[in-house]
């Protein structure tokens, strides 16, 4: 298969040749694909090196497509990272690093920048054409040459294009990480950045559980948490760190790094440590039903099998995050130990701990009963919670633990404790209600609600646009499944099939 040339072998190529090499040239690849692997290690290796130049050269075609395509692109930044992996079937991460290694890589001034800003570094652009870098290489010096001073983006591109050229043929893509510190350097631009530009930008998030109840962490840390946690890995992140002398090690680097912070956070986070946890623990609290405690033990009780806890084999800690038993057990012999043990109401019938309690014992058992906030709408997990008076002090209630329940901050400072402001919510206890509801002592409230209903109180929404008020319970997916909830909507389906049963009926309760 030849290669076309330019009549009498000078000019470039005309479109047609130009479309016929790029015909071959998706042809050879098939055949590449195909082939390959006939080849030995040794010839693999120097073949996969030689792709790989062709590769990195494809960036500057990526550049020169997208100038020309300059037309048919939207406008808007991200539109056009949209467009194009939509067109080109990529994704918008590999969209995003071709459009913005554009600028560097163009023989014409960036057909997206504005107009008195030329980034163009035609010697980095040869070092592409040559195979020695490709875009991601690209991308990241764009990145360092952006984070200098916005005014002096044009000039200084002029002046690092040569210095940054050569520095690619001596370092690992990677170490472009790095890049910023050393231009600074080398031109003599001070540290932009204040230790209060930093402190703005920090931050840190915890992702929701996924499927396998693996979570995300992400985030921004100072420069002095940096320092800290790279201390914490050089210490306790090496290989056999924090296991028993001569154990095999069969964890990655980050795995490591994982289990080191783990056990900093726990050394550090725990009563009697230097941070102290706000409600005076950070123990996980199980729960498990009674008849999982009989049959530990040989004993199958009566209707046991008819109250299965959704996620069986599982212990929610106090800020909705679910791990399995045996990871429960494991900290509690290290740790603080609570068990709480629900009947078929999912009510609580025990509650212990290995250690003395203080005033933790409701707060826990409701954790257990309710999940996590018991007001409408709302998937709060329980150590985000206020604890509440479902009847106000004023008016008699007590603090036994029927009369308590979890509500998020946000909720709480809407309740009318007195039930006198209908435009508030208002909380009652399940036996409070068929003598409440309906009546001018409700507040013109409507709607039902059984004692035995599936949550431990009863919510009154404040006066909607029709001027009515509803009695209304929380399904929300995050505490829909919680043990304590569980156990009484089950324990409610029960009692109407029951009854259901007796009238000679199919024993299915309408209201779910």
């Amino acid at each position: 298969m030849s290669t076309p040339s330019a009549p009498n072998g000078s000019g470039p190529l005309s479109t047609s040749q130009v479309l016929d090499v790029v015909a071959q040239f998706e042809a050879l690849s098939t055949v590449i694909v195909e082939n390959f692997e006939v080849l030995s290690p040794d010839h693999a290796h120097d073949a996969y090196k030689s792709i790989e130049k062709a590769r990195k050269r494809l960036a500057v075609i990526d550049a020169t497509y997208l100038e020309t395509m300059k037309g048919r692109m939207p406008s808007a930044e991200h539109r056009k990272i949209a467009w194009l992996a939509q067109e080109m079937r990529i994704s918008r991460a590999e969209a995003r690093q071709r459009i913005n290694v554009v600028g560097r890589l163009s023989r014409n001034v960036d057909p997206f920048a504005p107009a008195n800003e030329d980034v163009r570094m035609p010697n980095l652009r040869q070092k592409v054409e040559e195979g020695v870098v490709g875009a991601d290489a690209v991308s990241k010096i764009d990145k360092a040459v952006r984070e200098l001073p916005a005014t002096e983006h044009a000039q200084l591109s002029r002046l690092l294009d040569k210095h940054i050229a050569d520095l690619v043929d001596k370092i690992r893509v990677d170490d472009l990480n790095k890049l910023p510190n050393r231009l600074r350097a080398m031109l003599g631009v001070d540290d932009p950045y204040t230790d209060e530009d930093r402190a703005r930008k920090r931050s840190l998030k915890i992702g929701a559980q996924g499927p396998d109840g693996m979570s995300r962490l992400s985030g921004v840390v100072t420069p002095s948490f940096a320092a800290v946690l790279k201390r914490l890995q050089a210490d306790h992140a090496r290989p056999g760190g924090l296991l028993e002398e001569g154990a095999d090690d069969q964890r990655n680097p980050e795995q490591r790094f994982h289990d080191a912070v783990e056990a900093a956070v726990n050394g550090g986070f725990q009563p009697g440590g230097d941070l102290q946890p706000a409600r005076g623990t950070t123990s996980v609290v199980t729960v498990a039903h009674i008849a999982d405690v009989a049959a530990l033990a040989g004993v199958s009780l009566p209707d046991g099998k008819d109250f299965v806890l959704p996620g069986s084999g599982k212990a929610v800690s106090d800020a909705g995050v679910r791990i399995s038993i045996s990871q429960a057990v494991q900290q509690m012999v290290d740790r603080n130990s609570f068990l709480q043990v629900l009947g078929n109401e999912g009510q609580t019938m025990y509650f212990g701990r290995s250690r003395r309690l203080g005033t933790l014992p409701q707060y826990l058992a409701l954790l257990g009963e309710e999940g996590g906030s018991s007001a409408p709408g709302m998937g709060t997990p329980g150590a985000m919670c206020d604890v509440h008076h479902v009847q106000s002090w004023s008016s008699g209630g007590g603090t036994d633990l029927d009369t308590l329940t979890l509500v998020d901050p946000g909720t709480h400072r809407k309740i009318d404790d007195a039930r006198c402001d209908e435009n508030a919510w208002w909380t009652l206890r399940p036996d409070e209600v068929p003598g409440i509801l309906g009546t001018d002592e409700g507040g013109g409230v409507s709607g039902e609600c059984e004692p035995a209903s599936t949550d431990r109180v009863v919510w009154v929404a404040p006066k909607g646009k029709e001027g009515n008020r509803k009695a209304e319970s929380n399904e929300d997916p995050d505490t829909f499944d919680s043990p304590g909830r569980w156990l009484r909507r089950k324990a409610r389906e029960k009692r109407a099939g029951d009854t259901a049963d007796g009238n000679g009926e199919t024993g299915q309760d309408p209201g779910g």
